[in-house]
């Protein structure tokens, strides 16, 4: 995709220029500039407005000169609060709080960076393009939010919301990412395999450049929005979304942001996951009926270790994975 590799140079410290061109090109809902005290405290208090975008102090790709509008956030409330959690050495709190808790509203990036927040601007407006190309054609576009290659489970989903839309935009957030997720040029091919060889060109490969919080249930709900304000139909939520270190209990988001769906203003599809249905011997999306211990859990962790020794996990198409141990690329991220 176009300006896929200047977006894959973004470093971890410029991650708020990405914060920055997407509420400056609209696609932030909630939010006209990165959060003062007291919209963040009501962000805290209100888990259907999503996540709050702050600009925390010291960056060195943000000048400071002008800035007067600073606050501190306890790291207790930006844990218990935003991240739902007492464990203030989550992933998520810690990623939140890399550079401190102290933020301002008013610093502007330097010049030499304008570059990059255009190029985070210009390759999300070909995201919303490109959905719009496919609407023209009187179809209905869903995402799948995804940070993994597919295993069965995972296009058990994929099946799941095309029957609610004529075309699923593979659609994973990126931009700096945590050391172990897939490569974005290695989950482009997967799903292109994909796409060619068994879905009839019924699902494309196209990201969004926005930040991973690792916030769960309040994430759910943040990504729901980026999705409405790019265009999309509607948009599937599912076990444990968002979330990492089984830190949140896996139906969490999917009946959060149900709760908010009104609100958001896109339709949600969510789901319990994908299983392999010993009785049945075949995967399914789990069913509130089911009985668990018929139930065989498709592990993500599992299928990574197949992919890092190049073997076949039993739960992963046998055809994607013989084509992905043809490339000679390293699977994942790493720093």
């Amino acid at each position: 995709m176009e300006y896929s590799e200047e977006i894959d140079s973004i470093t971890k410290d410029q991650r708020y220029l990405i914060d920055y061109a997407n509420i400056k090109s609209g696609l932030i809902e909630n939010q006209n500039n990165f959060q003062n005290h007291e919209q963040f405290k009501n962000f805290l208090n209100n888990p259907g407005l999503g996540l709050p975008l702050v600009l925390p102090l010291g960056l060195k790709c943000f000048d400071y000169s002008s800035a007067k509008n600073t606050y501190s956030i306890s790291t207790k409330d930006i844990s218990n609060k935003l991240f739902g959690t007492f464990d203030q050495n989550y992933l998520g709190v810690k990623t939140f709080l890399n550079y401190g808790n102290s933020f301002c509203t008013d610093a502007k990036p330097k010049k030499e960076y304008n570059h990059l927040i255009n190029i985070v601007i210009k390759f999300n407006e070909i995201l919303k393009s490109k959905i719009n190309e496919i609407k023209k054609q009187e179809k209905t576009v869903g995402a799948f939010q995804t940070r993994n290659i597919p295993h069965l489970g995972h296009e058990k989903i994929i099946e799941k919301l095309l029957d609610h839309c004529d075309h699923v935009i593979i659609n994973p957030v990126i931009g700096p990412k945590k050391n172990g997720d897939f490569k974005n040029n290695i989950l482009e091919l997967a799903y292109k395999f994909l796409s060619e060889n068994f879905y009839k060109n019924r699902i494309t490969y196209l990201p969004i450049c926005a930040n991973m919080f690792y916030a769960g249930p309040r994430e759910a709900i943040h990504h729901s929005l980026l999705r409405k304000n790019s265009g999309f139909t509607c948009f599937i939520i599912g076990r444990d979304h968002a979330g990492a270190d089984n830190i949140y209990n896996p139906d969490d988001a999917p009946k959060i942001a149900k709760l908010y769906e009104k609100d958001i203003g896109i339709n949600l599809i969510t789901h319990q996951g994908g299983y392999y249905n010993r009785l049945k011997k075949k995967i399914v999306i789990k069913n509130i009926n089911d009985n668990i211990k018929d139930l065989e859990n498709i592990s993500g962790s599992e299928f990574r270790k197949h992919l890092k020794n190049k073997t076949f996990y039993k739960h992963a198409r046998y055809e994607l994975q013989e084509y992905l141990y043809t490339l000679s690329d390293n699977y994942f991220i790493e720093y």
